[in-house]
């Protein structure tokens, strides 16, 4: 409560905002994992996974207010061409593939035009979906993951998809061969279903290592997405991305303190007289959004 109270206290004086200015030029890239009708509170739910509906919509409408919403490929192609997008950008990307990103997240989205992509775990797509299942939510969908004919369906209507690998193994816990497995099998499963011209990756538990970010490009794939929280530019690796994690209790003051980098900075500086700063690790696992102290 007292974390609340504060943020609201910075969205309300302005400093939020001023942060938002401050790194106008950057690009911040959310990263959700589940979007679900439930709640709140939402039960069995230790990581924060689940951002009920309500507080999802309240995120989209500050975005939609605030920034302005681009898809991966098209920041990929502004690093590529080293071409300034507008001011304030942000991009939407999902973890796992979860199903209710078809029955609650997708549709919320479309309304207000703005693309997002899903990494999906390949080894967990189904060919089709349940019998039981359909458009509409319900309780199966924030447990399932998404089938090759719903991906199909979302690809029509404008989502982007990518690799999260087959098993959502910690690749920096394999052999090289395991490695290459996950990498070159995800990516060609997606190559078969999903008619896109590049697929982007994302490490799972945002762990990487210099050897692994060299095996993900060699593999084809287009980026790579850690959890490294921070925004990024122009000049970024685009194997070592940064993200800012999104969380299932974050109201919108907490949101907008998140997608403005101040948290991220507030963090940082609060364990830099312990350990390296995040912001001089790119290549380290960094903590998940539940270990983080703002």
């Amino acid at each position: 409560m007292l974390k609340r109270f504060l943020f609201a206290l910075l969205l309300s004086t302005g400093v939020t905002r001023l942060f938002a200015f401050l790194n106008r030029r950057q690009v911040t890239i959310l990263c959700y994992h589940s979007v679900t009708e439930d709640g709140p509170p939402i039960l069995n739910d230790p990581h924060k996974l689940h951002i009920p509906r309500a507080l999802f919509q309240q995120q989209l409408d500050y975005l939609k207010r605030r920034y302005h919403v681009v898809s991966l490929d098209e920041f990929l192609a502004a690093v590529r061409e080293q071409r300034e997008l507008p001011d304030n950008t942000v991009v939407l990307t999902f973890e796992d593939g979860v199903r209710n990103f078809l029955t609650v997240a997708a549709p919320l989205l479309k309304e207000r035009g703005f693309p997002a992509t899903n990494f999906v775990i390949t080894g967990e797509t189904t060919a089709s979906v349940s019998p039981e299942l359909n458009h509409k939510w319900q309780p199966a969908d924030d447990r399932t993951f998404l089938s090759w004919k719903d991906i199909d369906e979302l690809a029509q209507e404008g989502m982007h998809f990518g690799s999260h690998t087959c098993s959502h193994a910690k690749l920096t816990d394999l052999s090289p061969t395991e490695v290459e497995k996950e990498l070159t099998e995800s990516r060609a499963a997606l190559s078969m279903r999903v008619a896109q011209n590049h697929f982007p990756l994302s490490y799972p538990y945002g762990q990487v290592s210099e050897r692994i970010r060299q095996m993900a490009e060699e593999a084809g794939y287009s980026c790579g997405m850690t959890t490294l929280a921070g925004v990024n530019d122009l000049k970024s690796d685009l194997f070592a991305l940064r993200r800012t994690v999104i969380a299932g209790d974050d109201d919108l003051p907490t949101f907008a303190a998140r997608v403005s980098g101040l948290t991220t900075r507030v963090n940082s500086l609060r364990r830099k007289s312990s350990e390296q700063s995040e912001f001089d690790t790119p290549m380290v696992y960094v903590r998940s959004h539940e270990e983080l102290d703002v």
